[in-house]
């Protein structure tokens, strides 16, 4: 099942369609009490991210349930725009620093937010950092092995961050940090994996609950 796909904006356009749809999925699916506020809290949060976004920022927004009971919400935005309006964002977001980045979500944002005006800085980390994934800003690692010149694709995934935080055998403040904003995080918590992609002229942000 997919429910239709609801335009929602950073002046909240849409929150409360966004809302309702949710709860009808819950509905539809079957999901008990407790499921469907686990679903709900995953589309607030959601939406709580896409009301800080920096600039005119519009996306469509929908969930989708698999025959295995996997449910997924999705934000699907366009990223082409002119040098102009792309210098547009950039002073937006730099006069958005006060609200920096804070917490899992926050960073998340912070992803979707320089897709949207550094993607051509974002294909120049291959290079600059080398082999099949690269360290961008405080979130871990991008995937890199589809990615071109011609074509790129980046793709950052909770499970993935998580994995390379395990993996780090110091006791550093940063890697305490991380783990905190993790356990803080609803999203982290509730969610199996948080993956934001970038294509071409697209930025999708998927949550995956693969089970409850």
């Amino acid at each position: 099942m997919q429910t239709d796909k609801i335009t929602v904006t950073s002046l909240g356009i849409g929150t409360e369609e966004a809302l309702d749809v949710t709860s009808k999925f819950a509905a539809y699916a079957g999901l008990d009490k407790k499921q469907a506020l686990r679903i709900r809290l995953l589309t607030e949060e959601t939406l709580g991210m896409v009301s800080a976004i920096a600039g005119d920022f519009g996306a469509e927004f929908w969930l989708e349930n698999t025959d295995d009971c996997v449910c997924r919400l999705h934000l699907e935005a366009r990223t082409l725009m002119d040098s102009d309006k792309r210098k547009d964002l950039v002073n937006v977001a730099t006069d958005k620093k006060n609200a920096a980045y804070k917490g899992f979500m926050g960073k998340v944002r912070e992803l979707i937010e320089n897709s949207r005006y550094s993607i051509d800085d974002m294909g120049k980390l291959g290079s600059q950092y080398g082999g099949d994934y690269v360290m961008y800003s405080n979130m871990g690692m991008i995937d890199m092995e589809t990615a071109s010149l011609g074509s790129a694709l980046y793709t950052w995934s909770l499970e993935r961050y998580k994995d390379s935080i395990e993996e780090k055998s110091d006791k550093s403040e940063a890697l305490e940090e991380a783990w905190d904003e993790l356990e803080k995080s609803i999203v982290a918590s509730i969610a199996d994996d948080v993956r934001v992609s970038v294509y071409g002229d697209k930025v999708e942000l998927i949550i995956e609950k693969r089970s409850f």
